[in-house]
């Protein structure tokens, strides 16, 4: 993968001033990935009050629509860009999902192609859609309610378009700054972590642990538990 190609489009924003190293990257999923795994990033509210969409129970139907795609939790940049779609299509974030935007805008074309799945799905005309929705209907009382934030002229596309991203502030979150957007994550793990496993030696697992327990050194839990008793 070539980072400074994918992230050239926030270069050229100047969001990014700095590209990581893969070995910088992988720091920073380390430390990341936690807080993805955990229903932070998530709007749990908004999905069905049923076991089917609870937050561990849903995954082996995104796991089935996405495939393996859909196991990839770090920067996201592995992702094809079909599947970062439908991950977003299927998955009701906490207000302005920046980071995943973010992922489409590094595919050529990518949120064009995003804004024209979005129409298909609330047009529930074609084959795929009408299959896709189905699923959505599972997991969301109101796929269509979610769907529309995506559209006109100051939807989350356009929006992303013209790069005015909000801050976890902004949408409630208590997210982190540095994990809330793409561009956010690649400039943090630039500045933040070695950029060679040398500058680390025998020390690089023990630092990679060490990095994926900050959620838990913060004293914040994953969850799924809470969501699973509210759903029993």
């Amino acid at each position: 993968m070539d980072l400074q190609k994918r992230l050239q489009i926030f270069v050229d924003a100047g969001l990014v001033t700095r590209v990581p190293t893969r070995f910088q990257l992988l720091q920073g999923e380390f430390e990341m990935t936690p807080y993805v795994l955990s229903t932070d990033a998530t709007m749990e509210d908004a999905y069905n009050d049923t076991l089917a969409a609870h937050p561990v129970l849903r995954q082996p139907a995104l796991l089935r629509e996405i495939g393996l795609d859909n196991l990839k939790t770090g920067s996201g940049l592995g992702m094809r860009l079909t599947s970062i779609c439908k991950h977003l299509h299927f998955t009701w974030h906490q207000g302005f999902p920046v980071f995943d935007l973010q992922i489409i805008m590094t595919h050529p074309g990518g949120l064009d192609e995003f804004e024209r799945r979005t129409h298909d799905l609330l047009a529930d005309e074609l084959p795929h859609a009408q299959r896709w929705n189905q699923l959505a209907r599972r997991l969301f009382p109101d796929p269509a309610a979610y769907y529309g934030q995506f559209l006109g002229e100051d939807g989350w596309i356009a929006r992303a378009r013209r790069f005015e991203n909000p801050s976890p502030a902004d949408v409630g979150s208590d997210f982190p700054e540095e994990f809330f957007s793409l561009a956010n994550f690649a400039q943090y793990c630039a500045d933040t972590f070695p950029e060679h496993p040398s500058e680390l030696g025998l020390r690089t697992p023990g630092r990679l642990l060490w990095l994926a327990g900050r959620r838990s050194r913060e004293g914040r839990s994953q969850g799924w538990v809470d969501q699973l008793r509210a759903r029993v």
